[in-house]
């Protein structure tokens, strides 16, 4: 299984899809972004490749996590993945480089989910959605992820935010609906790539 992970804006949620993908699935994650600190955090699943390095084609069972930049190395990667994710966030700052990362990925890879992270109304979600596809000409696959803070608090403890409900108390009633918001991603992932 190869999943790539693609924006060329910053801070839609690519390292967050990254590692919730990876903690799932069991994958490894190939930080390709350079200023990207999950090497540090995870130094047992992640393997960092810098910028001037070469890709292992060989590599089975990974989630490659992209910088919010244009990388040239995309070409490669995206052309040997199952699947790519194009995460963003349902606001015009976002779609402008959401537009741009689709044009670049679009002939390389066909199996494109884009993901609505992060958002406060579900109308905001119709909207970005019908703005791309205006703007693509074509229907999209899209999965929308809530504005939640069951992100920090899975990143701050490096586990999967499906398994945040399992600690039980408290987390169990405040991260069960989000946990099955994940849970529901993950199948749609699978469904994606045939698994």
């Amino acid at each position: 299984m190869k999943i790539t992970i693609y924006n060329q804006k910053g801070g839609v949620g690519k390292t967050m899809l990254a590692t919730q993908i990876a903690l799932y699935f069991n994958l490894k994650i190939i930080e390709l972004d350079p200023y990207g600190i999950l090497k540090s955090l995870m130094p047992n699943r992640v393997i960092k490749v810098g910028l001037r390095d070469k890709i292992d084609e060989n590599l089975n069972d990974v989630v490659f996590d992209f910088g919010g930049f244009d990388d040239l190395r995309l070409e490669n990667v995206s052309k040997q993945s199952d699947l790519v994710i194009i995460p963003f966030n349902p606001t015009l700052v976002s779609l402008g480089g959401t537009l741009k990362s689709y044009y670049r990925i679009k002939n390389l890879n066909q199996n494109i989910l884009f993901v609505a992270n992060g958002y406060v109304k579900e109308q905001d979600v119709k909207d970005a959605v019908e703005f791309l596809e205006e703007n693509i000409k074509v229907p999209i696959e899209y999965f929308a992820i809530p504005f939640t803070r069951a992100v920090q608090t899975a990143e701050n403890e490096i586990v999967s935010i499906i398994d945040l409900p399992k600690a039980g108390g408290l987390k169990k009633h405040t991260y069960s609906k989000i946990a099955r918001t994940f849970e529901n991603l993950m199948i749609y992932i699978k469904r994606k790539i045939n698994v």
